[in-house]
């Protein structure tokens, strides 16, 4: 398989498992985007299994680990910030900003620690 064609077929994938999603969303039933998303990556890994030509290569890697790292800083600062002042909005009696400033905290800081843990086990592995 070409990676053109790889490339249409996880379009349609991806509309399809939409559609799908969308759909069980319309109807109110929370049951089928599980066996939905789970059938769509088991078709998206198959289908990469087949592709005979190179897909990725170090430059891809090296591009992905920059994006990655610079996405993990910039999501950690901004929740944190963020979390702050909805935390000191709801000091004020809004208790539903509080509630979102917990929650933006809370993401914070264990998208932080998951980044301590991965990093803590890939020195150990390098």
């Amino acid at each position: 398989m070409s990676k053109e064609r790889l490339r249409f077929f996880r379009m349609l994938i991806v509309v399809i498992m939409g559609a799908l999603i969308g759909w069980s969303v319309a109807i109110g039933n929370a049951i089928i985007p599980i066996p939905v998303v789970l059938c769509g990556l088991i078709l998206l890994y198959l289908l990469r299994k087949r592709v005979k030509e190179v897909i990725e290569d170090e430059r891809i890697h090296k591009i992905n680990e920059k994006a990655s790292k610079l996405t993990v800083q910039i999501f950690g600062i901004v929740t944190a910030l963020l979390g702050a002042i909805f935390i000191a909005l709801g000091q004020g009696g809004l208790s539903d900003f509080r509630q979102a400033g917990f929650t933006l905290a809370y993401s914070a800081c264990s998208i932080l620690l998951i980044h301590l843990v991965l990093y803590s086990y890939y020195t150990r592995k390098y």
